[in-house]
């Protein structure tokens, strides 16, 4: 059985649900800031709670820490568990900059600890065939890849728990560094490491520091290409949607979140059906590397890729030029 503690019940108050109904793990705190919503969430779930971080770390019977912050929190943090030898999985994005995510890294490593992050469309089931069903070659060469996103988040979305949303420093980005991380991750996950990038960024609809249209051409070093579109301006939240294909097929997934999908391509829906998801979330995929040392799905160095991709993403939108990917 694996001890676990959520730090931050805002974003992290579904996570804590999801210890409790996963076998082999155990809640054994939460903390938050918020000792009222700390001491509710706790009592709701049959756990301890507490305002001070420094109390869980002590704790022997915590083996893992899910560090659910805001953005530009999460390598402090996770340096901090790290350091008190705490397996550390942090929300998406890693953080705000790769500089905090080698630090972070680094912190895990030194102390020989599990160092992960949390992105959910890893574990939805049709998004890992896609991604195994891609390095397998079940679409031959890859040609294009595609993330786009149109959403709506209001001005009350961005100045609510403290206004950190849409900021450089909590946020890191706007609505490619929040809502699109995820699908960023996704794209670096299907076609590989991206080589060099083209972005143009806006704020068109909202008053906040950062981005509420982002757009990025990304060059891979396979030799692919790939776009991405995302956007908090749109008036309703109508779809999230990545779309690949090589030389020998392609995939339309309409809904990342849920995984529905079209498949274009003889016999490659036959192949995708053969592939077996063996973690179907970030608590499961824990356990498993606990137990048989296996990876996670996004460790440490995966889940700094997409923040190198959004670094070179702003960097070009404020250069107005080509940049190369770190």
């Amino acid at each position: 059985m694996a001890g676990f503690a959520v730090v931050g019940l805002g974003m992290g108050y579904n996570r804590a649900k999801l210890i409790c109904e996963t076998e082999g793990a155990e809640l054994k705190a939460v903390v938050d800031l918020n000792a009222e919503l700390a001491e509710k969430v706790a009592t709701e779930l049959a756990t301890d709670w507490t305002t001070d971080l420094d109390e869980v770390l002590s704790r022997l019977d915590v083996d893992v820490v899910m560090v659910m912050t805001p953005s530009g929190t999460h390598a402090d943090l996770g340096s901090k568990a790290a350091r008190a030898g705490k397996h550390v999985i942090t929300t998406k994005p890693m953080d705000i900059s790769t500089a905090a995510c080698d630090s972070r890294i680094q912190a895990c490593d030194a102390a020989g600890v599990l160092c992960g992050v949390d992105y959910q469309s890893r574990y939805v089931e049709n998004n890992f065939r896609v991604a195994e069903g891609i390095h397998q070659g079940i679409l031959g060469r890859p040609i294009l890849g595609e993330v786009r996103f149109k959403w709506f988040r209001s001005q009350d979305y961005f100045e609510a728990s403290g206004g950190w949303r849409g900021t450089w420093k909590m946020d890191g980005g706007g609505s490619l560094a929040n809502q699109g991380a995820h699908l960023l991750d996704l794209l670096c996950w299907f076609m590989g490491d991206a080589e060099k990038v083209y972005g143009e960024t806006a704020i068109m609809n909202h008053q906040i520091e950062t981005e509420d249209v982002g757009l990025a051409i990304i060059n891979f070093k396979s030799g692919a290409k790939g776009t991405v579109l995302g956007t908090t301006t749109f008036p309703e939240s109508v779809y999230f949607s990545a779309e690949v294909h090589g030389t020998d097929g392609g995939i339309l997934i309409d809904d990342v979140l849920g995984g529905k999908m079209r498949v274009f391509g003889g016999g490659i829906e036959e192949s995708l059906m053969a592939i077996e998801n063996p973690a179907v979330h970030i608590v499961d995929d824990v356990l498993k590397a606990l137990d048989t040392g296996s990876s996670l799905r996004v460790d440490g160095r995966e889940g700094r890729r997409t923040v190198a991709l959004l670094e070179a993403i702003y960097k070009s939108a404020h250069e107005g030029s080509v940049v190369g990917v770190d």
